[in-house]
C-alpha cells in the first residue's frame, strides 16, 4: 500500500491509499476514525457479495456503531431525492458532525454519498472507496460531488473533498472485461493529458490492463490516481484552469451519453468524446497529422463497439451549449496540440463540429 498526502488551497490535507489487498484501514489511519461517533457505509443494491465482503475487510466493525445504506443501481442513485433519503436516514440514526460516511462503489455511489456528506449538517467527513476501474482512476477522486437534473449530468453539486480516498485494485478482480474496457476511456485520457511518464505507463500496460492483469491494473490505477490528486491539489475548485485538463473528452462525451438514453457507458462515451476532440483539434490545425495518428491509435486500442447513439446533430449542439463548462460561450471544448499540450477553445463553427461529431460516432 502506498499512502499520499495532498494539501489543497484551503489548507485541508487529503489522504490517499493506493494499492492492492489492503485491510483494516482504520488501523492505518487512526486519526480519522478515533473521533467518529458513528459510521455509515453507503453502497449500491447491485453490489456483489464479494464487494461487500471486501468493504467490511477494509472497515471492520469495532466499537464505533456501524450503519448501512443501500442506493439504487448506477445513475438512478444520483438524484436530489436519493440525497434527501440518505440525509434523513443519517438524521434518524442520530448522526452528528463528528460522524463519518464511507462510500464504497462506482462513481454514482461516491458522487451521491459525497454530495450528501457535503450538505448534511453543512458538511461531515467522508471516505471515498471507488470499486470500479473507472471510479478508481477518475470518478471517485477529486472532491467533485453531484447529482443529475433533467437528464443532464452533475448539474447540482458541491466541492467536498473526502478526508481519505482508498483505491484497492482487489475490488476489480470480479469486474467483467467490458467494464475494464469502458474504464479504458478515462485511462486513455490520462495518457494524453499527463506528463511523458504517465503516457509511457498507460501505453505499456494498456492491453494487459484491459485483459484484467492485476499487476497492470495496479500500476495504472496508482499512476492515474496520484496524478489526478496532484492536479486537484493545485486547482481544487477548477478556478485556475489547471483542473480543466481533466475535462478532455468530456463535453462531447457527456452529450453522447445523454443522447444514448443511458445505454452508452460513461467510459465509452468519454472515449468517443476524446476522438471527437482529436478530430476537432486536427480540423482547427493545432494538432498535426502525425500526432493525431499517434493519439488516435490509443482510442483504437480500446476496440469500441458501434455506438448506440441517435445521430441527431442539432440535439448534440443543444447539449454542448448547455454544458456547465461552457462558461457562457456557445460551446467550449478542451482540444489538444500534442501529448500533454491542451488548448481550450470556444465557439467552434458548426461544420467543424459536425465533422467531429460524425467521426466520433462511426
Amino acid at each position: 500500500m502506498k499512502t499520499f498526502n495532498f494539501t489543497i488551497k484551503s489548507s485541508k490535507t487529503i489522504k490517499a491509499a493506493l494499492g492492492r489487498g489492503m485491510a483494516d484501514i482504520p488501523a492505518s489511519f487512526p486519526g480519522l476514525f478515533k473521533d467518529a461517533d458513528k459510521i455509515c457505509l453507503v453502497t449500491g443494491t447491485d453490489a456483489p457479495p464479494s464487494l461487500r465482503a471486501k468493504a467490511l475487510a477494509l472497515f471492520p466493525e469495532g466499537k464505533i456503531p456501524h450503519f448501512y445504506f443501500w442506493l439504487p443501481p448506477s445513475e438512478k442513485a444520483k438524484t436530489l431525492e436519493q440525497a434527501g433519503k440518505l440525509c434523513s436516514f443519517l438524521f434518524d440514526k442520530g448522526f452528528s458532525r463528528n460522524s463519518l460516511i464511507i462510500a464504497a462503489g462506482g462513481g454514482a455511489v461516491t458522487d451521491l454519498a459525497g454530495f450528501a456528506a457535503s450538505i448534511y449538517m453543512r458538511g461531515i467527513n467522508w471516505v471515498s472507496v471507488p470499486t470500479t476501474f473507472l471510479a478508481q482512476i477518475d470518478a471517485g477522486l477529486g472532491g467533485k460531488t453531484a447529482v443529475n437534473l433533467g437528464g443532464a449530468k452533475n448539474i447540482a453539486g458541491t466541492f467536498h473533498q473526502p478526508a481519505l480516498a482508498v483505491c484497492d485494485t482487489a475490488f476489480l478482480d470480479s469486474l467483467p472485461h467490458s467494464e475494464l474496457r469502458s474504464g479504458g476511456g478515462e485511462l486513455v485520457k490520462y495518457a494524453m493529458i499527463g506528463p511523458g511518464a504517465l503516457w509511457r505507463t498507460v501505453k505499456t500496460h494498456l492491453s494487459k490492463t484491459l485483459a484484467g492483469d492485476r499487476s497492470a491494473l495496479t500500476a495504472c490505477v496508482s499512476a492515474c490516481a496520484a496524478y489526478k490528486m496532484k492536479l486537484v491539489a493545485r486547482d481544487e475548485r477548477d478556478e485556475r484552469g489547471v483542473r480543466e485538463a481533466l475535462n478532455f473528452g468530456h463535453t462531447a462525451g457527456h452529450a453522447f451519453e445523454a443522447m444514448s438514453g443511458g445505454s452508452l457507458p460513461h467510459g465509452e462515451a468519454v472515449a468517443r468524446g476524446i476522438r471527437f476532440a482529436l478530430i476537432a483539434s486536427q480540423g482547427t490545425g493545432i494538432l498535426k497529422r502525425g500526432d493525431f495518428l499517434k493519439l488516435n491509435a490509443l482510442v483504437d486500442a480500446l476496440r469500441l463497439k458501434p455506438a448506440a447513439v441517435r445521430k441527431d446533430f442539432r440535439h448534440f449542439l443543444s447539449l454542448v451549449s448547455r454544458d456547465k463548462k461552457a462558461r457562457g460561450a456557445g460551446n467550449r471544448f478542451v482540444l489538444i496540440a500534442g501529448p500533454g499540450r491542451l488548448c481550450p477553445a470556444e465557439n467552434l463553427d458548426a461544420p467543424l463540429l459536425k465533422t467531429a461529431f460524425e467521426g466520433a460516432l462511426k
